[in-house]
């Protein structure tokens, strides 16, 4: 069970008056987007369809499937399909792994773990030039794949030990590669508040409509975009940020769905060639990766006929 504060908060009920945006056609849309006026992908859905990518229970919406078509080894080829794999097999190997007190892996396991594990949009040699030492608070991608894996029953602690489950032989079984993928998709991004990681003010916030979120990358994200247009076009606006910085809204849009997205294997990203250095991790430019199309669909109707906003 995952502390309260690591919990995600759900919508409770779809409140209408949010979408009440007047639509543009085809032409002035993409015209409003050359223009770097970016419009909200979300405003082109029926309200229904808005409301069947929302949900009052931490679960993935009905409105969005993972597909079962893809193969195996192309989903056990995502980043967070990777780790989880080592993990369990190092914990399994073991007979288990030592915890902290607070619940995290040791050192050991921490960089045994941080030396075989790759992730897309993490540098980890940034990591080593300011810690001497790696803690699991250190090393995002290793703490948030023990707490995914922990949140899908694959792993779980006792006595001061973490144990894999009797899931496992299961879900890592090649034949239920897009059930395992669509777990941990679930818990990332429905259970897990991904606002407990870079601790900024506003809570919960895009998860709260996640689904929306996912359905406007579709559409919005085939092209590089910088995090702050793609936060305008695919997320709803959140009065909580009134008094934060200024970019707050749009790193958090980074850290709370990019960045986890491409260790889903779901968004690619890359640093322009303009780039400053040295400079923060905002100035990457994101994209959905092939992968996106071909494992997610969303039963949805548009006011519009579908297409790249960008």
């Amino acid at each position: 069970m995952l502390p309260r504060q690591m919990r995600c908060k759900v919508v409770g009920r779809f409140e209408t008056s949010c979408i009440g945006v007047t639509l543009l056609r085809p032409c002035t849309l993409a015209k409003a987007c050359r223009g770097g006026s970016l419009i909200p992908a979300w405003t082109l859905l029926e309200r229904r369809s808005i409301a069947a990518l929302l949900t009052p229970e931490p679960r993935l919406p009905n409105a969005i499937q993972v597909s079962s078509a893809v193969s195996p080894d192309e989903i056990a080829a995502a980043p967070i399909m990777r780790a989880i794999r080592l993990m369990v097999e190092r914990v399994v190997a073991s007979d288990g792994l030592m915890l902290t007190a607070r619940g995290s892996l040791t050192r050991a396991d921490i960089s045994a773990l941080f030396e075989a594990m790759d992730w897309p949009d993490y540098d980890k040699d940034s990591v080593l030039a300011v810690n001497k030492v790696l803690n699991e608070a250190d090393v995002l991608p290793i703490q948030f794949t023990r707490i995914v894996a922990q949140e899908t029953k694959l792993l779980r602690p006792r006595k001061g030990r973490l144990l894999a489950t009797k899931r496992v032989r299961d879900l890592l079984s090649p034949e239920r590669a897009a059930d395992l993928f669509r777990s941990l998709l679930e818990a990332a991004f429905w259970r897990i508040n991904l606002g407990y990681f870079d601790r900024f003010p506003v809570e919960h916030w895009p998860q709260t409509h996640i689904g929306v979120v996912l359905w406007s990358l579709s559409v919005a994200a085939h092209r590089w975009t910088k995090p702050e247009a793609l936060l305008a076009a695919c997320t709803m606006p959140d009065e909580s940020f009134a008094g934060a910085a200024k970019d707050v809204p749009g790193i958090a849009m980074v850290t709370r769905v990019l960045r986890p997205l491409t260790w889903f294997g779901l968004m690619e990203c890359m640093e322009p060639a303009d780039r400053p250095k040295p400079a923060w991790g905002s100035l990457r430019l994101y994209r959905k990766s092939r992968l996106f199309d071909r494992l997610l669909s969303f039963d949805v109707q548009t006011r519009m006929p579908s297409g790249p906003l960008q």
